[in-house]
């Protein structure tokens, strides 16, 4: 007699195979098993459970490696957008070598004069700087500085022209520099700038009767152009060393010339090499 097992839908059987023995006849039993309930659905899930939380981690280290480079990427821009935006302050001296300047009377109250006012070429330069950085290569500040050398000789009228005083110029520019890093350590850098300054001669010669004295100042526009190079000390500190070349437009100053007083016109420049020490924030 067959006997027909019908599966109720939706369950799981399970058959085990025992084997009975009766006298030497071997007979095979096939006995359904317990039809698994909700219950027993719920142990297969968590059967499975481990397997799925160890393709969930494998997933997100895929993926964390994956971002990684994007993400490390994104953190060089952020910091170099960081670092192209730095304000900073500098400080600055050296040496400032002013050439002989040729001074010749106005020609509405000194024609006829005619002369130079030799510099000592050692003179000195101190100066600050606020700037900030605004592109990778390029930024821009607010400098002030003051130079002055001793003046050694000065003559209009042939008189003796062994003399005492100082040239100076005191300056406000604004400079636009470019630096350019090239790896090799120390970062060029180039730079031009314009502003306002005040030229002040305070000088008097030993010329007796026709003593030329002068002590007066004008104010007058200024020009500069930097080159030099910059040394990294840290993060936050540079390290740098320049030439610049400065230079006003045409100063007229008063003057006394003898008894008689004269307005003198002479133009100012200057070479000058300087250390600089830079803070950035």
């Amino acid at each position: 007699m067959n006997e027909r097992l019908v599966m109720p839908a939706g369950s799981i059987w399970f058959f085990d195979y025992g084997l009975s023995v009766v006298g030497r006849r071997h007979t095979n039993r096939i006995a359904p098993a317990r039809v698994l309930t909700g219950v027993s659905q719920v142990t297969l899930i968590r059967m499975f459970q481990p397997a799925s939380l160890a393709l969930a981690a494998a997933l997100a280290l895929a993926f964390t490696f994956a971002a990684s480079p994007l993400l490390a990427e994104e953190l060089a821009e952020e910091q170099a957008g960081e670092s192209a935006k730095r304000s900073y302050f500098e400080y600055m001296v050296g040496m400032s070598s002013s050439p002989d300047q040729t001074a010749e009377g106005d020609s509405a109250t000194g024609s006829g004069l005619k002369g130079d006012a030799e510099a000592d070429p050692a003179g000195y330069f101190v100066g600050v700087a606020a700037g900030s950085r605004f592109l990778e290569h390029f930024r821009a500040e607010l400098q002030l500085g003051y130079r002055s050398s001793a003046i050694d000789n000065i003559a209009l009228q042939g008189e003796k022209s062994d003399s005492k005083g100082d040239l100076s110029l005191f300056s406000l520019l604004v400079n636009g520099y470019v630096d350019w890093d090239f790896g090799i350590g120390v970062i060029p850098f180039v730079g031009v700038g314009i502003g306002w300054g005040v030229p002040r001669l305070d000088v008097e010669n030993e010329g007796g009767a026709t003593r030329v004295v002068v002590d007066d100042t004008d104010s007058v526009f200024v020009w500069n152009a930097m080159v030099g190079g910059s040394l990294p000390l840290s993060a936050n500190t540079d390290l740098s060393l320049g030439y610049r070349y400065i230079a006003t437009e045409e100063i007229a100053l008063e003057s006394r010339v003898g008894a008689t007083s004269q307005r003198l016109k002479f133009e100012y420049d200057a070479h000058e090499l300087y250390v600089g020490l830079r803070f950035s924030f």
